[in-house]
């Protein structure tokens, strides 16, 4: 048995600015901590100056500071690593399969969720990229970048050099993947292969990407995990310049002393926001610190369609049974429900439509317990088939839909979470145990590291491990059912979450709540 274990002899790169000296652990080379932009806070991230000698990339860099402590929901199954904050936080981590001179491996480029206004590029331990680089000859990269306040603060109405700030936290991504064009060919990738793939607010910022000319000629394919929301999530214009002037306001801060702006600490910004955000929920601004449409950025695919310059560029759509889980009956309940008291619950829930309800569900998952209807996700499963549609109106047969619909050994046999099919993807199973479990965790395994890894190399997901996956379309809307048994299935809960998205309670994203 082959024993991975950790070289002395440090591999050193020829970037664009300089050297980097990283790390070899086993057969893969690490770097960390490597700054791609330069950015002054509130303005567009700028390149950074080249450098003598040879720096180091042994650490993670900062990744950005965030308006509240992190606080896992109680689904949540994953282990947070503990990072230092700071505004410098445009770096990425490089994880590279060692390369023979002249070898060019696709790149997979992660982009961590958490909305806009949280997480970060090692938020979990299942985010780490050794064994995607080790197992499948793939270079993967993870970004950090501008969030929340810093991201997109709608300064436009205070001087032309803040025109673009509301946007600069996706703009941060965009100089990210510029970097990797020029870059990541002296790891040993090729640039003119490459995949960004997201969860959650990462699959959002991945749709954003699609959307944004200059990013359009760093990438060629896209994955976007739980990532399509409705348009209840994101702000407006309008939202985003009246929530700025209040804060300014509070702040003492007006169009002729706006060189403040960038006196006052973090801690005073996030503050003075606290101090409002009451104020501004009960006059109807509920911002969301998302991305805003404007010149730089088009707007989100389910307002604006896709844009001509990356509407042809392969999509995979996924989403979880369970995503949220809002509604789900506490399990210590659940675990003294007999056959017959789970029906009365979901007659209860449901009332008069609870039969038909019943009966769709039955249709589409066969072998699912009927408790998993009271937390069945219809918020992200609706906006990921119309995005997926309209996505699909290119013609080229290279958009396809996948539904994570497995139940954990726990918890009652707990549907998917919101996430739940990351540590898969990324293959990194065993730091989740539960989803580890050694008959269908492994079949699980097998299914979606290799689906991921074969769109990478060729923009088509299909693998042994799964019946024939077909790409979506208006007239054929096929959704990849990943279960115990799998299935590639038309239209297979349609008019299921069309009636239940009437009846279950809506996720909310409400900053008035939590900071109030």
């Amino acid at each position: 048995m082959n024993k991975l274990i950790f070289d002395p002899v440090k591999p050193v790169v020829e970037t664009k600015f300089g050297k980097l000296r990283g790390v070899t652990y086993g057969d893969v080379n690490i770097f960390m901590g490597v700054k791609y932009a330069n950015a002054k806070r509130f303005h567009m991230p700028t390149e950074q100056e080249s450098w003598d000698g040879v720096k180091n990339a042994y650490t993670y860099g900062p990744v950005a500071p965030l308006m509240l402590p992190a606080t896992p929901p109680p689904y949540y199954r994953g282990l947070h690593m503990l990072q230092k904050h700071g505004e410098d936080c445009q770096n990425l981590n490089i994880w590279a399969p060692k390369t023979k001179t002249g070898e060019k491996k696709p790149v997979f480029v992660w982009i961590h969720g958490g909305g806009y206004f949280a997480g970060n590029a090692l938020e979990e331990y299942s985010f780490d990229g050794f064994n995607m680089a080790h197992n499948s000859d793939v270079v993967f990269v993870s970004i950090n970048h501008r969030l929340n306040i810093l991201a997109h603060l709608n300064l436009a109405e205070y001087g032309d050099e803040f025109k673009n700030s509301v946007n600069v936290g996706i703009a941060d991504l965009v100089a990210a993947l510029k970097w990797v064009h020029e870059n990541i060919a002296a790891f040993g990738g090729d640039p003119e292969n490459v995949t960004i793939c997201g969860h959650s607010g990462g699959g959002g910022k991945v749709q954003c990407l699609y959307q944004i000319e200059e990013a359009a000629p760093y990438f060629q394919r896209g994955i976007v995990l739980s990532g399509s929301m409705s348009n209840e999530m994101t702000d407006t214009q309008e939202v985003s310049r009246k929530a700025a002037k209040v804060i300014l306001d509070e702040l003492g801060i007006t169009k002729e002393n706006i060189d403040k702006i960038y006196d006052i600490s973090y801690e005073e910004l996030t503050n003075a926001y606290k101090k409002v955000v009451r104020k501004l929920s009960e006059s109807g601004i509920g911002v969301k610190w998302s991305p805003v449409k404007d010149d730089y950025f088009k707007g989100f695919p389910l307002d604006v369609g896709f844009m001509p310059w990356s509407i042809d560029k392969p999509l995979i759509f996924g989403s979880t049974i369970g995503e949220f889980l809002v509604g789900q009956v506490p399990v210590e309940q659940r675990e003294q429900m007999d056959e017959n008291a789970r029906f009365a619950c979901v007659k209860e829930r449901y009332g008069e439509n609870a039969d038909k309800l019943i009966d769709l569900f039955k249709k589409a998952y066969p072998t699912h317990d009927i408790m998993d209807l009271t937390c069945m996700d219809t918020m992200v499963r609706i906006p990921t088939l119309d995005t997926a549609l309209l996505h699909s109106k290119n013609g080229k047969n290279n958009t396809y839909i996948f539904i994570a619909a497995y139940n954990a050994p726990e918890d009652d046999w707990i549907p998917l979470w919101h996430g739940g099919d990351v540590c898969y993807i990324l293959q990194n199973e065993d730091r989740v145990y539960v989803l580890n479990e050694a008959i269908y965790g492994q079949k699980l395994a097998d299914i979606f590291s290799t689906m991921t890894v074969n769109f990478v190399k060729t923009g088509d997901p299909n693998t042994e491990y799964l019946p024939k996956w077909e790409p979506v379309s208006y007239e054929h809307p096929y959704t990849m059912v990943i279960d115990r048994e799998c299935a590639c299935l038309e239209n297979h809960d349609k008019e299921l979450t069309a009636l239940l998205e009437q009846l279950v309670p809506k996720f909310e994203l409400d900053f008035s709540r939590m900071f109030g």
